[in-house]
């Protein structure tokens, strides 16, 4: 991934241009990506102009992984309506971690046997809800213990507000039931929701 440094205003400025040259260059290279990228700039081109390097960041992904996106599912409507849903929400996406879990979705929405039925818009907008020790908590939990509800860290206190966050997104379920001894304050047992393992699937790539 291309990475370029700013120093003076004029300098700024070349390098903004830059950035989006080499953007612009890379999408005309791929072939089908024409449709989508020429709809993307119409829509979100101020934003790509203010939030370059994120613009470049989008296409090497597409350049990087040419098995996945395919002149085929390219030239799709619905992976282009995908395309400039997803690039707009990823040039306001503040967080380098978030973006690269971001791109996960995207390739996962690529790779999908029906475009129409993934679930990018709730995946993409979970993710923006999330803080980043939300993500860290989420990256502690174990898919596999949940057929055995259980408490992400046991009967300490550790991410409690998180924990609720993300039964709140209805990431996990909260299967505490009438457990004695377990007030609103203690560490609730919680297990994946459907939703939640597919989520959990980019989170943990």
């Amino acid at each position: 991934m291309v990475k370029f440094q700013l120093k003076g205003s004029r300098d700024k400025q070349i390098i903004k241009d830059s950035v989006m040259v080499l953007a612009d260059e890379i999408a005309s290279a791929i072939p089908g990506l024409n449709i989508a990228w020429g709809l993307s700039k119409a829509l979100a081109g101020a934003g790509m102009k203010l939030r370059e390097q994120r613009a470049l960041e989008w296409v090497e992904m597409i350049r990087d992984n040419t098995e996945t996106f395919t002149k085929k599912i390219l030239e799709e409507e619905s992976f282009q309506d995908g395309f400039v849903y997803s690039i707009e929400k990823y040039l306001i996406e503040r967080n380098d971690e978030k973006r690269r879990i971001f791109r996960k979705i995207f390739l996962g929405f690529a790779k999908s046997n029906n475009l129409e039925v993934f679930s990018l818009e709730k995946l993409t907008h979970s993710l923006s809800q999330l803080s980043t020790l939300d993500v860290e908590v989420l990256k502690d939990i174990k898919p596999e213990a949940q057929n055995q509800n259980y408490q992400i860290y046991g009967a300490n206190h550790n991410h409690i507000e998180n924990i609720y966050s993300l039964i709140n997104l209805g990431i996990l379920l909260d299967v505490t039931g009438n457990r004695i001894g377990m007030g609103p304050e203690e560490p609730p047992f919680v297990k994946l929701s459907t939703f939640g393992k597919q989520f959990i699937e980019f989170i943990k790539l």
